[in-house]
């Protein structure tokens, strides 16, 4: 309706502007589908087809239906004791009168009215009221606006709750403003002039802004109106609006504030995701900072680890060296030429041997990896619950409480505990998978025993530490002390016997430190390799929320990106039509 009257220039403007605002739309869209925000840019591209629209605010009983009634010199809107308006009225020109509902809680009448041709006038409910929604209406309504005229009662002018209000018109949807101070038959002229200077103090101190301000009484208006009585109609003050009306809002001016009008809505919108964007993003910034935390302790975990199962290898070192003092005494203390029988009997010399120095020593030492590896893998067990704990304390929802009240809203909120609650549930079904304690601990001694068949070089089977210890301990063992035994038989000196004697503890005590050494080499390994796995488990579990924080911090920064570009295209437009 409205592109059919603008001229070509103004409707070519506003072809542009609503091209602005549909790319705006599918940005917000994006954002948040189905919001609020969403609807707002709706609202505003429709707006571009309204006519003039002259919105009427104020608190509960502050006279605005009784000023639209004066303005228009007609009951259009209904008066009385208690509140009365709880819907918007949109007043605009028809040839009969007509109403009809347009959209919830906004209805529009049609009245033959020849100043409403090129002006549509809106009633609101009214603000401050016990009806919190009729707040609500009133303010879904505002970025509508062209103009605001605020009304505020002489009785109580300008409260706190009018001042919040006026100063969101102003400063956020950046609207013209005019204020009609009411009832002002209700005090005499002295207290109307203090009354107007306080509001011009007022505006100027609380709001930055000094807006026209018009005494107005509608009760004597439309006496005088009734009367036809022209010197108290202009006494009423309702002249001097309708002079404002004509002077301020000619055809050019209606036309710039009507252009103008989305374009602060627009921009209040744009700055207010940019803020969103910026809370969820600190949000995540904090979640990622629990996830940095999880990920430094679980490195420092795989370190302390290392460093601690030394205590575990002490005990094995103190298994050989026990091992190699036995040894040393039979060798010392057995093999003496008082024993030549012993010598002359392998059987007896390998028995006497494996009794009185091997024992069960494969066996403490299979028994002291074990023991190591059931602590392997229950500190790495114990690893992935602390993780996890402190990754679910860390990234808690009601950690956020100054975000949320910030902006990053709720339904983010609610999206992201979903996610992650999701993510945690899935990681400690993946912990009871991946650690098992009897399972890792038997995994950890098959590993430590194919880590010592490889570095001895024997081809026996992972069956457990001491089998590989047996299959290559004993035989280099007795072997070399068989050997050095037949040796000294042969030269059948008891002169040589001492030194012969000295060669073969020498031998063992290598043989000994030899297979010790790679025994721990190879338990070390198995130990590191574990322990590292164990810290690579962990940061694997929470590779899902990391890929969410990747995926959300990437969103929200182009969002941002985009979001500051329509702002600079918004603030470009505006600049063309002012």
């Amino acid at each position: 309706m409205l592109r059919q009257i603008l001229p070509e220039e103004a409707a070519l403007k506003a072809d542009e502007e609503r091209r602005l605002l549909e790319h705006l739309l599918r940005f917000v869209e994006d954002f948040e589908p189905g919001g609020a925000d969403a609807k707002a840019i709706r609202d505003l591209i429709d707006h571009l087809e309204e006519m003039f629209l002259l919105v009427v605010v104020g608190e509960v009983k502050a006279g605005k239906s009784s000023f639209i009634n004066a303005l228009l010199g007609a009951d259009l809107c209904p008066e009385g004791p208690l509140p009365m308006t709880d819907r918007v009225c949109v007043l605009g020109y028809g040839e009969a009168e007509a109403e009809t509902t347009s959209e919830p809680h906004v209805v529009r009448r049609t009245v033959p009215i020849e100043s409403m041709r090129r002006m549509n006038v809106v009633d609101t409910p009214g603000t401050n009221s016990p009806l919190k929604r009729h707040q609500e209406i009133t303010e879904s309504f505002l970025p509508r606006a062209d103009i605001v005229f605020f009304v505020t009662s002489i009785d109580c002018p300008l409260t706190q709750t009018e001042i919040r209000l006026l100063d969101d018109i102003r400063k956020r949807w950046k609207k013209e403003v005019a204020c009609i101070l009411a009832k002002i038959d209700m005090r005499s002229e002295k207290d109307r002039e203090v009354v107007l200077e306080y509001l011009q103090d007022s505006f100027r101190e609380y709001i930055g802004f000094r807006p026209p301000v018009f005494p107005v009484s509608a009760l004597k208006a439309r006496e005088a109106q009734a009367a036809g009585d022209a010197e108290a109609l202009e006494a009423s003050g309702v002249p001097a609006v309708e002079r404002y009306i004509v002077e301020n809002l000619s055809e050019d001016r209606r036309i710039l504030l009507k252009l103008r009008s989305p374009l602060g809505t627009a921009a209040d919108i744009l700055t207010r995701i940019d803020d969103v964007a910026a809370a969820r993003l600190r949000v995540l910034e904090e979640d990622f900072a629990g996830w940095n935390a999880v990920q430094e302790q679980a490195s420092f975990a795989a370190t302390s680890l290392k460093e601690r199962a030394e205590r575990h290898l002490a005990r094995i070192t103190v298994a050989f060296e026990n091992l190699e003092a036995r040894g040393r005494h039979f060798l010392r203390d057995t093999l003496r030429l008082r024993n030549l029988r012993l010598f002359a009997d392998a059987g007896r010399l390998k028995e006497a041997f494996e009794r009185d120095v091997v024992r069960d020593a494969a066996g403490e030492i299979e028994r002291l990896v074990e023991e190591a590896g059931a602590w392997l893998a229950s500190e790495t067990c114990a690893l992935w619950e602390r993780s996890l704990d402190h990754f679910t304390r860390t990234v808690s929802l009601a950690k956020y409480k100054d975000e949320i009240a910030a902006g990053a809203g709720l339904k983010f909120q609610q999206t992201r505990e979903e996610t992650l609650t999701r993510m945690v549930a899935g990681a400690r079904r993946d912990m009871a998978d991946r650690f098992d304690v009897e399972r890792e601990c038997l995994r950890i001694r098959e590993l430590a025993s194919r880590s010592i068949a490889r570095l001895l070089g024997t081809e026996v089977v992972a069956a457990g530490v001491g089998t590989a210890v047996a299959a290559t301990l004993l035989p280099s063992i007795l072997g070399g002390v068989g050997l050095l035994l037949a040796a000294a038989v042969a030269v059948g000196g008891f002169f040589i016997l001492p030194s012969r004697r000295q060669k073969a503890v020498e031998g063992f005590e290598a043989s000994v430190r030899a297979t010790r050494d790679v025994v721990l080499a190879a338990i070390r390994e198995a130990i590191s390799a574990e322990s590292d796995r164990a810290a690579a488990a962990v940061l694997d579990g929470f590779t899902p929320f990391h890929d969410f924080y990747q995926s959300r911090r990437r969103r929200l920064e182009a969002l941002r990106s985009q979001a500051r570009g329509l702002h600079e295209d918004v603030a470009r437009f505006q600049t063309t039509i002012e």
